[in-house]
């Protein structure tokens, strides 16, 4: 674009202005000239006249002086507005480029926001797609590419947001150091991209396989670079990550399509409780069963229609109910009863699960304050999530229904207790503090250090159910209970063994000096009228 030829025609109206100041000045001389010639001829005829005025102009030097001073302002005006168009012009030049530069870049930035991930500068699910379609026009009908999407379990759920934001940074850095290792450059002849689909999901696109590469080899040894903790603040935190595979055109032959089945297939692995798994049109109806389930809990949730299940936990040593483990049940209208084992591995990470935590304490707490007007001081348990607002929410329920904290017992998995430790302790002190009896459900079912929980205000240990339910015919098995009671009885700890399903196993136990048990041999998990007449026995 020629600026300057485009303010020409603009340039050349401007200059043949002639500024106020010129004018006036061309004023005040011809006045001047008129007034000192009329003086002149009255001197020399003694008259004012135009024979006077015109030998006036013809004899005094000083009049022609004063004739030369319209024709300087003239000049002088013309001369001042024609610099001043050409200085404007050139200002107005030099903006303009300095604004189409300025809007270029902003051009390309916006362009580059738009393509990219504002949090770690990753392309972003556009730009995946795009590049996948570039790659399946490039492919054809020959060869292969893979969308391997990768999930964070509990990321949202389990973390601060800048902690989480912390994590997926490191993360997003650890990927692009994948896509450079050996194994993973030998696998696809393209340039391998990963992106950012969103808070706790990324993509690796390889646009071109290798033939005959296996994809679960691939998957694997992607899983095990991975494999590795991060730093928040100091302190290592263990993230685990779920991974699903579409592979083009097996699985799909568009962009979006093989992206989607890719996040089926991390959806299916984390429901069947595995790392990583690659997609089958199976998948889809249990992604819709799946949804069908979430949408009904939810709506259960919101018309506070969910059920209460209490299984008793007797103190082995008399047989008396002390306490019940209450789980969560939910009718739904096509799939009957749902206990909370079908269910929760579809909602861990999200928001649903915050409002069935509140609910089921809220149900919790006030069943456990009519047990205590009716007579029967039991505790109750309730497996939890570890999250901020957990404290406060627990606190204002007991002050409500006003219950002391030493009849809620709150467990917790092994692995919810390491997942994020500096955020674990804060919350199980405050938990403590206040009075609230802390349990590790099903100890020992994760490869977790000893060293790591004892740094936990924990009370109670509940034994894992594989171990229970062979302690009386497998001697490895009751080695092993054996083992976890004595080291609870050294740290401290109060046993509790889940799964005692008869009475060679209760008084295996009870040898062993376990002081709490629950199981078949006592009773399933009830209803609450079920309950209470067991209490009232």
């Amino acid at each position: 674009m020629n600026i300057k030829s485009n303010l020409a025609h603009s340039s050349v109206i401007l200059k043949g202005h002639v500024n106020r100041y010129a004018f006036l000045g061309l004023l005040i001389s011809v006045g001047s000239i008129l007034i000192a010639s009329c003086i002149v001829s009255y001197q020399l005829t003694g008259s004012v006249n135009l024979a006077g005025f015109i030998q006036a102009q013809r004899s005094n030097p000083a009049i022609w002086i004063l004739d030369l001073t319209p024709f300087m302002f003239v000049y002088w005006g013309q001369a001042f507005c024609y610099g001043l168009v050409n200085k404007a012009e050139s200002l107005l030049v030099d903006k303009t480029k300095e604004l189409l530069n300025i809007s270029g870049n902003l051009e390309l930035k916006l362009k580059y926001e738009s393509n990219h991930d504002s949090l770690t500068n990753l392309p972003n699910n556009r730009l995946l797609n795009e590049k996948i379609r570039l790659a399946i026009e490039q492919l054809g009908s020959q060869g292969e590419l893979a969308v391997i999407v990768i999930k964070i379990n509990d990321l949202n759920y389990n973390f601060s947001s800048f902690n989480a934001n912390n994590i997926v940074k490191q993360f997003a850095e650890k990927l692009k150091s994948i896509l450079i290792d050996p194994y993973m450059l030998k696998a696809s002849l393209g340039i391998n991209m990963v992106a950012r689909l969103q808070s706790d999901e990324f993509a690796i696109l390889m646009p071109r396989l290798k033939k005959d590469l296996d994809i679960n080899e691939l998957l694997i040894h992607l899983l095990t670079l991975l494999n590795n903790n991060l730093m928040v603040d100091g302190i290592s935190i263990n993230v685990t990550s779920t991974v699903g595979a579409a592979i083009y055109p097996v699985h799909g032959e568009e962009d979006d399509v093989l992206v989607n089945h890719a996040i089926i297939a991390v959806y299916q692995a984390r429901k069947g409780n595995k790392s990583y798994a690659i997609y089958s049109p199976e998948m889809e109806e249990d992604l819709i069963q799946n949804r069908m389930v979430m949408n009904e809990l939810q709506r259960s949730i919101e018309n506070k229609d969910l059920k209460i299940y209490y299984q008793p936990i007797v103190e082995l040593a008399n047989g008396q109910i002390v306490g019940a483990e209450s789980s969560a049940r939910f009718e739904h209208p096509e799939l009957g009863l749902l206990s909370a084992e079908k269910f929760m591995p579809l909602i861990e990470g999200t928001n649903l699960i915050h409002n069935l935590t509140t609910l089921m304490l809220k149900q919790v707490i006030k069943q456990l304050a009519a047990w205590h007007d009716a007579g029967h001081k039991i505790f109750v348990s309730v497996n939890l999530s570890v999250h901020h607002e957990l404290p406060e929410l627990i606190e204002k329920l007991l002050n409500d229904y006003e219950i002391a904290p030493q009849f809620l017992k709150l467990e917790f998995t092994e692995r919810a207790c390491l997942t994020e430790q500096m955020v674990t302790k804060e919350v199980f002190d405050r938990l403590s503090a206040m009075g609230i009896k802390l349990c590790i459900d099903d100890f020992c079912s994760e490869s977790s250090s000893f060293i790591q929980l004892t740094n936990f205000p924990i009370e109670n240990i509940k034994i894992e159910k594989s171990f229970v339910l062979k302690i009386a015919k497998d001697v490895k098995k009751a080695k092993i209970v054996e083992a976890i009671v004595k080291l609870a009885q050294t740290l401290g700890w109060e046993p509790l063994a889940d799964g005692i399903a008869d009475q060679n196993a209760l008084e295996k136990l009870r040898d062993l000096g376990c002081l709490y048990g629950q199981g078949l041999y006592f009773s399933r998990a009830v209803n609450v009228a079920e309950f209470t007449s067991l209490l009232k026995k």
